[in-house]
């Protein structure tokens, strides 16, 4: 069955913007994606990382290119590096009182580049370096399950109270062709209320009118019986449906930097870049409901949607020396525009006692449309303690609502999802770092605080503690980065009206950098 996602934006297992922005897992949560897209990981080199991600005021370094392309003024010769991570995530997850624990360990490569560093001139500009590089700016991996026994709320009350009061969806009509639910005929005979899935409702909320005294009307009505009665079952107390959701998201957003930087009397380092952008996501959600004493002994939803895009950004980078002992740095990153699309497939299934299995699916047609992320403005400054370190520190300023969602296929509408986007904060992001150094070897720690753009009643700031060390010699150089990042909280819902699972999540990633000059 093909349909278009016009119809599946109203249809999905919905789980709200504003409560969902750091684990976006709906399909229809276009600002979600944003914010993914956005609220980028601190990344580079294991010496960045080790240094809390501080990197404005700070050459020298292979993420300089993606970063602050000034710094590449520092360099005085050429240098490929190579970079390794395992990033573990830990998920704890709170439904209907019930507490799970998740996780999953993921390997990737956050860094990987060059720069070419050419001869000296004997003019003023001391020198001139050329990078690349391919930098993992953003890690979608999650894995979340919560459970739990509820009494009051099932997807088949959703389906029906969904198709009496606001309209069939393409869930409802899913729910119909698998024996869930049923239409009957109901003659208005003059009530004010009408009872709808165990539930009294106005019966003007319902029709949007009152009916004439006589005349018929179709009810969607729930379709499951309790197995001793014969009767409707519904959930109770007694007997409970038991609501459990598996969701396993993967992939991570990419940026291929061409980056040109230059050194002007060892005084002020200018530079330039450009990225081209690109992000896969995959997300599979099983929704699995099995009621107690029923004639239904299980249902799934399954719901597997893909997103994808590429995009084009630009930054600018100036890093100055007012005295030998301080560099001031600056860096702006253009919006980043994509050219974005999504794939999506769901199907609901039914397994009965009797031992019928019913299975329907809808496969929607591919939906394009514009992403545009929001700019970035960085500000640093480096302080070096003669020849045995450094400490360092930036802030950022990101514009979440300049973001904007535009051009969606198939006549959709993003003016909903743009209002959501233009109440989005600018935030600012802290982040400082110190490096010690002896003889060859290298100490690291750092700190960082990413603030939430959302105003909502959950916890949504992050918070990052790094450690590092490294090694330098003459010919090459290694080092070592460990992050761990504060969890913070989402809510997440299986479908409208149903309790919402409260899941915090932190990470740990560990990152190796080889690197060697020529």
């Amino acid at each position: 069955m093909n349909r278009s996602l016009k119809l599946a934006i109203v249809s999905l297992l919905v789980v709200c913007a504003s409560q969902n922005v750091a684990i976006s897992q709906d399909a229809s949560d276009f600002p979600g994606l944003i914010l993914d897209l956005s609220r980028t990981n601190n990344s580079g080199s294991a010496r960045i990382l080790g240094l809390g991600g501080a990197q404005t005021a700070i050459g020298g370094d292979i993420s300089s290119v993606s970063s602050n392309p000034a710094g590449l003024g520092f360099f005085n010769r050429s240098e490929f590096s190579f970079s390794a991570q395992f990033n573990g995530l830990n998920t704890s997850s709170d439904y209907l009182n019930t507490t799970i624990e998740d996780s999953r360990l993921n390997f990737n490569i956050p860094n990987l580049g060059a720069v070419i560093n050419t001869a000296k001139s004997k003019g003023k500009w001391k020198s001139q370096s050329f990078g690349v590089s391919l930098n993992r700016t953003a890690d979608f991996q999650n894995q979340v399950t919560y459970e739990g026994l509820n009494s009051n709320y099932d997807f088949i009350r959703y389906a029906v109270q969904q198709d009496n009061l606001d309209g069939f969806t393409d869930l409802t009509d899913l729910a119909f062709e698998v024996d869930l639910t049923t239409t009957v005929d109901f003659t208005y005979n003059g009530e004010s209320e009408i009872l709808i899935d165990d539930q009294l409702f106005p019966v003007e909320d319902v029709f949007g009118r009152i009916p004439n005294i006589g005349e018929t009307l179709e009810l969607t009505e729930r379709n499951i019986f309790d197995v001793n009665t014969g009767e409707l079952g519904y959930p109770n107390e007694e007997f409970p449906v038991q609501t459990q959701e598996n969701i396993d998201v993967r992939g991570a957003s990419y940026q291929f930097s061409l980056a040109y930087g230059a050194n002007y009397d060892d005084k002020v380092y200018l530079g330039g870049s450009i990225g081209i952008a690109s992000f896969n996501k995959e997300v599979e959600r099983l929704l699995i409901e099995r009621p107690t004493e029923t004639d239904l002994n299980e249902l799934r939803l399954l719901d597997e949607y893909e997103q994808s895009g590429i995009g084009i950004n630009g930054t600018l980078g100036v890093i100055i020396r007012p005295i030998d002992q301080i560099l001031l740095g600056a860096s702006y990153t253009t919006p980043t525009y994509y050219s974005a699309s999504q794939i999506q497939e769901i199907e609901l299934s039914a397994f009965y006692n009797t031992g019928d299995i019913f299975s329907e699916g809808i496969i929607y047609e591919d939906f394009d449309y514009n992403i545009t992320t929001p700019s970035r403005l960085k500000g640093g400054v480096t302080a070096f303690l003669n020849k045995s370190g450094f400490i360092t520190a930036e802030v950022e300023r990101i514009n979440y609502s300049g973001a904007n969602l535009s051009q969606p296929s198939d006549g959709f509408s993003f003016s909903e999802e743009n209002n959501t986007i233009d109440r989005f904060n600018n935030a600012l992001n802290y982040r400082l770092g110190a490096e010690f150094r002896y003889q060859i070897f290298r100490v690291r720690g750092g700190f960082a605080y990413i603030e939430d753009p959302v105003e909502n009643n959950l916890e949504q700031d992050e918070t990052q503690f790094s450690f590092g060390l490294g090694i330098r010699k003459r010919k090459y150089y290694g080092d070592l980065a460990i992050v761990h990042s504060d969890g913070f909280a989402n809510r997440i819902s299986p479908y409208p009206g149903a309790p919402q699972a409260v899941v915090e999540q932190n990470t740990i990633r560990v990152t190796l950098t080889v690197g060697v000059n020529f």
